[in-house]
Parts: structure tokens; C-alpha cells; sequence
């Protein structure tokens, strides 16, 4: 047989298509001219420049790679979303954001290229788009807002709002064989589970250096320190994400277990679930702790195993127990305090902020703009009434920068991810695609309901995280209608 090699050419034209690799003599050239390009800039405004010239020659080919190959992009992403705080910690300034906003919009430039290219439009193509396109819609349209306060401020949200939300389709068109969506399963699990063990050092141990001088310099101790003990934060950097992640991450590993074949992977699933679940405890997030009765109570009535059934009986007789037993212990009180919310004084506070915001909502059926809230809101427009506004909650958030309007799309397109995902679920024949489906239903489904007490999918790390989920959701389902060898974890 004889072996057939591209020529320069065709390697060039299948480039451009999207289909190949970059061609050896453009690495080559771009090598060597960067060598003297770094050192004319060193020799002409110092040291720094030099750096910085070679950080954007490293960046220049791992956009040019994402441009053609979305799986680079989206595992980049993975890594910023559970590691991007550290640096934030280290050395402020550095525009990890927009590092960030630039790779999402490079990633979706090569799959729109490569859309029109094959007139393949397949990545666009699935139960929920027309959802998420309208709630990407409304916040463009807030641009045009009357009633917002800041232009500026609107510019600074759109981009992690709507950027964000495209990793959906970025995530789903990457994810067309079972292989990568096991592997990006399993990439976020690990990660998870490293993040996990950080943050049990921290609540065991005690934090590093580094993260105390970042504490103690951004008065961060009120938020971090309760009662005596420092809340685990792990790679995270916010308590109450990190909770959160963890409560989801635990959860997910549930179902898969049950349809692993390897009993080392068995093991290796049961250990990630039980260490997140710790760090979850640890973090001290109470609003985490709703997601593991939810999760159960979906699970069961999905999955419709009979054991299931007789589990879910002993383990609301084990909740009961726990919610009402007397206990000196920080965190069991601390799950305790969530069955007891009428009694915390934050959460009074809370419903007396909603009380008074809720005729404001009524009367702005847009909202009064991005950003007019929270952070945003005092950089932007400062002293102003919203800017002063803590809202404490990502469907108030939601409804008072959007109004009673983008609250509706919000919720409709949470809505059709839950309802979509459920009944094509429960019609699929591979077991483990199934389970997989199954444990983001029931794990994606009570975060709507932590969605009323704090802000869960607005928020780093879980803005880039909830849609890549919601992807694989998708895609699992998908590709259980494909007619091949049933997939085994």
C-alpha cells in the first residue's frame, strides 16, 4: 500500500477549511521570528516587555489551535474556571477575564466558519436553542434600556452574560462522540476532586500564606471565618461557590456508579462523591446543602429502581433525624440553620429586601439595566438606589436588572432545559448516557431553587460551568439515538 503525505498546499487548504493542522513551516516561521522580535524588544523598553511579548507568542498559537480544534478552547476554560482565582490571589490586575471573553469569541468564530463552510448548522441544532438565543436576546436588548443608568456598565456585563452562554453550543458541537464526552466528564470530576482535597486542607489545616495576606488585605475575614473556624474555599476562592460545586459534583458521581462495570472505577467515583461532599460540608455553604435532598428525591423518581424507592423512605427518616436533633456540633447546626431559615436574621433581612423592591420590579418591566446592581452598580452608579440594592439572589438580580420580562425568559428557558432533558431521558436505551443524563437533571434542577437564595448561575465559576453541563445533558442524549456499541465508564 502505498502512504499518501499532503503536500504544502493541501495541508494549507485543509487548514483554512478547518479540517487540518497548521502546516510545520508556519510554526517554523513563526519560531524563528520571534526570537529576534523578543530580543529587539527587550533591548528597546526592558525586561517587562520582552515577558509580555512572549506571552502574547504563546497565546497567538493557542488561539490560532482553538480557532480550529474547540476541545483546547473548552478545556482552557475548564482549568480557568477552577483555577482562575489563584492568580487573582498571587498578582491582581492580570485580565484574566478578558482572556477568557477573547477565547470564547475565537472558539465561536471557528465553529461559525466551519458552519457555513460544510453547511453543517448540526451544533445550533437542539431542544433548547431557540431558549437560550431569546435570553441572550433580552440582555442585548438592555442596551437600549431608558430607565439604566450606565451604558458602561452594560458593556462590562454583556460579555461574560452572553459569552458565557454560547459555550453551550461551543461545548455541544466539540462533544460528538461518546470518547470526548466521558473524557470532559472526567476532566471536571478530577478537578473537582482536586479542588475538593484543597479545600479540606484549608478547613483542617489552615489556609497558605499567600491566602491569608489575601484575606486579611481585602477584608475578607467576615466572609471566610464563622464561628471560630475558617470555611473551606478551596481552588475556588468563594465559600459559597465552592459549596455549591461541590454539593453538584458529589451528586453527579451518584448515578454513575451504579452503571460503572470496573469496580476500580466504582471506587474512584465513590471517592470523588465522598470527598466533595465533605469539602461542601466544610465550606460551610448552607444554601449547598438544598441541592443533596432535591437531587435524591429527582433521582429516584427518574431512575424508577425499586431499591431507590426503599432508599428514599430511610434516607427522609435520616433527614428528620438530623434536622431535629440537638446537636453542639458547627455543622450540623449549620445544616440545621436551613430547615430553621425564618428564624436566621439574614434571611430576614432578605425577605424585607424583597418585599420593598418587589413594587419597583412591577412598575420596570425591563429592569433598570446590566450591571445597575452589586458590584457594577457602585462603580457605575454610584449612590443610586439600585446601586444600593443588595439583592441576595439570582432571580431578584435577575428581575430587577432585567424585570418581570427577562425574569420570564429566564425562567422559560430553565424550563425547557428541565422539561426537554426529562422526556427524552426516559427514552433512552444506553444505560450509562442515561445515567449521565439522569445525574445533571436531578443535580441542574435544584439550583434554581439556590437561584432564591443567592446567585448561583450569574457567578464564577458556575457561569462557564452550567452551560457546559447543560451541553453534555444534551449531547448525551443525543448521541443515545446513535445505533452502536453500548458505552461503558
Amino acid at each position: 500500500m502505498v502512504s499518501y503525505t499532503p503536500t504544502t498546499g493541501t495541508q494549507l487548504a485543509r487548514f483554512i477549511k478547518g479540517e487540518g493542522h497548521i502546516p510545520s513551516w508556519m510554526l517554523w516561521l513563526v519560531c524563528f521570528s520571534a526570537v529576534p522580535t523578543v530580543a529587539y524588544m527587550v533591548l528597546q523598553f526592558g525586561f517587562w516587555a520582552g515577558i509580555g511579548l512572549i506571552v502574547v507568542i504563546i497565546a497567538m498559537p493557542i488561539s490560532m489551535a482553538a480557532l480550529w480544534n474547540t476541545g483546547i478552547g473548552l478545556y482552557i476554560l475548564i482549568l480557568f474556571a477552577f483555577f482562575i482565582s489563584i492568580p487573582n490571589r498571587l498578582a491582581e490586575g492580570i485580565p484574566m477575564g478578558i482572556g477568557m471573553d477573547v477565547m470564547i469569541l475565537v472558539m465561536l468564530v471557528g465553529l461559525l466558519y466551519r458552519c457555513t463552510v460544510k453547511r453543517n448548522w448540526e451544533s445550533f441544532k437542539t431542544p433548547i436553542s431557540l431558549a437560550v438565543l431569546l435570553w441572550a436576546g433580552m440582555n442585548v436588548i438592555e442596551l437600549f434600556n431608558p430607565w439604566a443608568g450606565s451604558r458602561a456598565a452594560w458593556f462590562y456585563v454583556i460579555r461574560p452574560a452572553v459569552g458565557y452562554m454560547m459555550l453551550f453550543f461551543l461545548t455541544y458541537g466539540y462533544l460528538d462522540s461518546k470518547q470526548k464526552l466521558f473524557r470532559l466528564l472526567g476532566v471536571i470530576l478530577f478537578l473537582s476532586f482536586v479542588s475538593a482535597v484543597w479545600g479540606i486542607w484549608q478547613a483542617t489545616v489552615g489556609y497558605f500564606a499567600w491566602e491569608y495576606n489575601y484575606v486579611f488585605s481585602h477584608d475578607l475575614v467576615h466572609l471566610v471565618f464563622n464561628y471560630g473556624r475558617w470555611r473551606a474555599i478551596g481552588s475556588i476562592g468563594s465559600p459559597a461557590q465552592f459549596g455549591i460545586l461541590m454539593a453538584f459534583i458529589s451528586m453527579l458521581c451518584l448515578p454513575l456508579v451504579g452503571v460503572s462495570k470496573s469496580y476500580w472505577m466504582k471506587l474512584i467515583l465513590l471517592s470523588v462523591s465522598a470527598t466533595t461532599l465533605l469539602a461542601m460540608v466544610y465550606s460551610g455553604t448552607r444554601s449547598a446543602f438544598i441541592i443533596i435532598p432535591v437531587f435524591y428525591v429527582i433521582w429516584v423518581f427518574l431512575a424508577r429502581q425499586h431499591w431507590l424507592y426503599s432508599s428514599l423512605v430511610v434516607a427522609v427518616f435520616g433527614f428528620m433525624v438530623l434536622a431535629t436533633t440537638p446537636s453542639n456540633n458547627y455543622h450540623v447546626q449549620r445544616i440545621q440553620s436551613v430547615f430553621k431559615a425564618s428564624e436566621d436574621k439574614s434571611y430576614q433581612t432578605r425577605a424585607k429586601n424583597r418585599a420593598m423592591i418587589f413594587p419597583w420590579i412591577v412598575a420596570h418591566p425591563i429592569g433598570g439595566g446590566l450591571g445597575s446592581t452589586g458590584v457594577w452598580g457602585q462603580r457605575f452608579t454610584p449612590g443610586t438606589f439600585l446601586a444600593l440594592f443588595a439583592p441576595d439572589s439570582g432571580l431578584i438580580r435577575v428581575a430587577v436588572e432585567l424585570g418581570w420580562i427577562g425574569l420570564f425568559f429566564f425562567l422559560w428557558l430553565y424550563f425547557k432545559i428541565i422539561k426537554e432533558g426529562v422526556v427524552a431521558s426516559t427514552r433512552m436505551e444506553d444505560k450509562t448516557l442515561q445515567a449521565i443524563a439522569y445525574g445533571l437533571l436531578a443535580a441542574i434542577t435544584p439550583l434554581l431553587l439556590v437561584e432564591w437564595g443567592q446567585e448561583v448561575i450569574g457567578v464564577f465559576p458556575m457561569s462557564v460551568l452550567f452551560w457546559m453541563f447543560v451541553a453534555i445533558l444534551f449531547r448525551a442524549i443525543n448521541l443515545s439515538s446513535i445505533k452502536n456499541n453500548a458505552s461503558t465508564i
